[in-house]
């Protein structure tokens, strides 16, 4: 029987790329090889810089780093679409167009999966402070529908939180896979307090934040 294809997609600010990004990636890949899925390709996607987080900086630098952090690998690759965008695109229409983009390129049976971390999964129930969700519950249930990867983190519980918004076919079609505990946020303080990063993100990264004088 033939292994169905599938493409893991990350979307996020990669800012700056860690190996947490990396690592999750490869755990995914493995979890997906072992339920009998053939995995062809990953995608790191950063996001554009009119989604306007104060702590971002531009996106020709986090695209940079991007590509620096996968430049060894022989599956991932960073992609600049979503960052080239003038306006910020929702997650949804992000992995759309890598749908659109991947049966062109890898063939009309390859599906995209979507990856994200369990703090962004105990989002999806949130609201902001004018009322208004954090996510379009429809938008949620159509990634669901196509597949979701979630990483844990510390002290999330995305599993409890799927089960209460009760998506159709989240049983199914999620994957939760090993939890990791780098992240940007840590790798920015530590820059900032003069810290060393080694061993948190590829060295190609910390040379180029080096070189351009980044997080300080």
């Amino acid at each position: 029987m033939e292994k169905s294809k599938v493409v893991i997609l990350a979307v996020g600010s990669f800012n700056p790329p860690t190996f947490g990004h990396l690592r999750m990636l490869e755990d995914a890949k493995n979890s997906l090889e072992l339920s009998g899925k053939e995995v062809v390709e990953g995608i790191l996607s950063p996001v554009s810089d009119a989604y306007g987080k104060s702590t971002l900086i531009g996106s020709n630098h986090r695209l940079a780093m991007t590509e620096a952090a996968v430049k060894s690998s022989d599956w991932l690759r960073a992609d600049g679409w979503e960052c080239s965008q003038p306006v910020w695109t929702t997650t949804l229409n992000v992995l759309k167009h890598h749908q659109q983009e991947v049966k062109i390129r890898l063939g009309p049976d390859v599906e995209v999966l979507l990856i994200v971390g369990g703090d962004v999964v105990e989002t999806f129930d949130k609201y902001n402070a004018d009322g208004s969700l954090v996510w379009n519950l429809e938008d949620v249930q159509e990634i669901v529908s196509i597949g979701l990867v979630v990483q844990p983190r510390p002290g999330s519980d995305p599993e409890e939180t799927l089960k209460n918004l009760d998506f159709l076919g989240w049983t199914q079609n999620v994957n939760v896979i090993a939890s990791n505990v780098i992240s940007s946020t840590s790798l920015r303080a530590a820059i900032k307090e003069h810290r060393s990063i080694k061993y948190t993100t590829p060295d190609e990264v910390i040379t180029y934040i080096k070189e351009h004088n980044l997080y300080e």
